[in-house]
């Protein structure tokens, strides 16, 4: 199964939880592959079976649908608390919908203003219908996400025992929620302002006196939503950096030797987000993103608390040697 496919998944599941409710999710799911299971056996002109010969059958398989079925049962109430904060986040992002919708067609021109004297067209009746609701759902999860880190955080709140995990607990909620915004918002501020003003321009440029540019409008901004959110996304690297050498996981020693693969990653990330393949475009993303991974070596020098069996074993070390 394909990332997509897994994440769509995901989705899946956690609106069923949010809508039929974790005690009858398991059920629902057992029911739906019984049904399934009998259909094949009925064209095999084999017997059906009932559910407790099911989930024998299924436990010998070693299937993990069944593992996943059994897990979901096993936590129950923790899913009932998830689907309390599920509905507070899509409370939250119907409200940003509601208000974003006033201001959609505004939106709209906004992210048409990188691309400057380009001419837009619409292929399709609905088009514009479903331009304007990737808007609305954009900018609604993106004013749902503080309210989204809280729900999150609140929710792995009383899983946490060792006084390291609370400690790394209270950083992340005290100081690294905020800095997630902010390095967020500042991702697509650089993608907006920098990255998108010299990119689409040269994508207007490319027929040159072959072709002249019609862009249809569907297209462009989910391809403008796309880069926008992905350097976004590639902006918390540093945070991301920090939080692992918080757990002890990795040393900034070792983030640091690490420069090249750094920047070989860099550039493979710069290249997926970029579309094009000029080395302006290029590097216009590797710049910020190295600077970035280098202001994460930074912040895991300010954070780092090496693990205690990492910090014994090298004690031992030193006093063999």
């Amino acid at each position: 199964m394909s990332f997509t496919g897994v994440f769509g998944f995901v989705i899946l599941i956690i609106i069923a939880i949010a809508l039929l409710g974790p005690s009858k999710l398991p059920r629902g799911i057992e029911q739906l592959r019984l049904m399934l299971t009998n259909f094949r056996r009925s064209q095999a002109e084999q017997e059906p079976l009932t559910l407790e010969a099911a989930r024998g059958m299924w436990a010998a398989s070693e299937s993990p649908l069944y593992d996943l079925v059994q897990i979901m049962y096993g936590a129950v109430e923790h899913l009932l608390e998830l689907r309390k904060r599920i509905f507070v986040v899509m409370g939250t992002m119907l409200l940003g919908a509601i208000a974003t919708a006033f201001f959609v067609d505004a939106i709209l021109r906004f992210l048409q203003a990188p691309a400057g004297n380009a001419l837009f067209i619409f292929l399709r009746p609905t088009d514009m219908i479903w331009v304007r609701m990737e808007i609305i759902f954009s900018a609604a999860l993106v004013l749902a996400l503080p309210v989204m880190l809280y729900q999150v955080l609140m929710f792995i709140r009383p899983a946490l025992e060792n006084p390291q995990e609370i400690a790394v607990f209270k950083m992340v909620a005290i100081i690294g929620a905020p800095l997630v915004l902010l390095f967020f918002i500042g991702g697509i501020v650089f993608a907006y302002y920098v990255l998108l003003p010299v990119m689409l321009p040269f994508l207007l440029g490319t027929g040159g006196s072959i072709a002249q540019p019609s862009w249809d409008i569907r297209p462009y901004y989910s391809f403008v939503l796309a880069v926008l959110l992905w350097i976004g996304a590639a902006f918390e690297t540093p945070l991301v950096m920090a939080m692992l050498a918080r757990l002890g996981l990795v040393s900034p020693k070792t983030m640091m030797k690490q420069w090249r693969y750094a920047i070989a990653g860099v550039a493979f990330v710069a290249a997926a987000i970029t579309p094009t393949v000029d080395p302006v475009n290029m590097f216009l993303v590797m710049v910020p993103l190295l600077g970035l991974y280098f202001l994460g070596v930074m912040f895991a020098r300010a954070v780092y608390r090496p693990r205690p069996s990492m910090a014994t074993s090298d004690s031992e070390t030193q006093t063999n040697r």
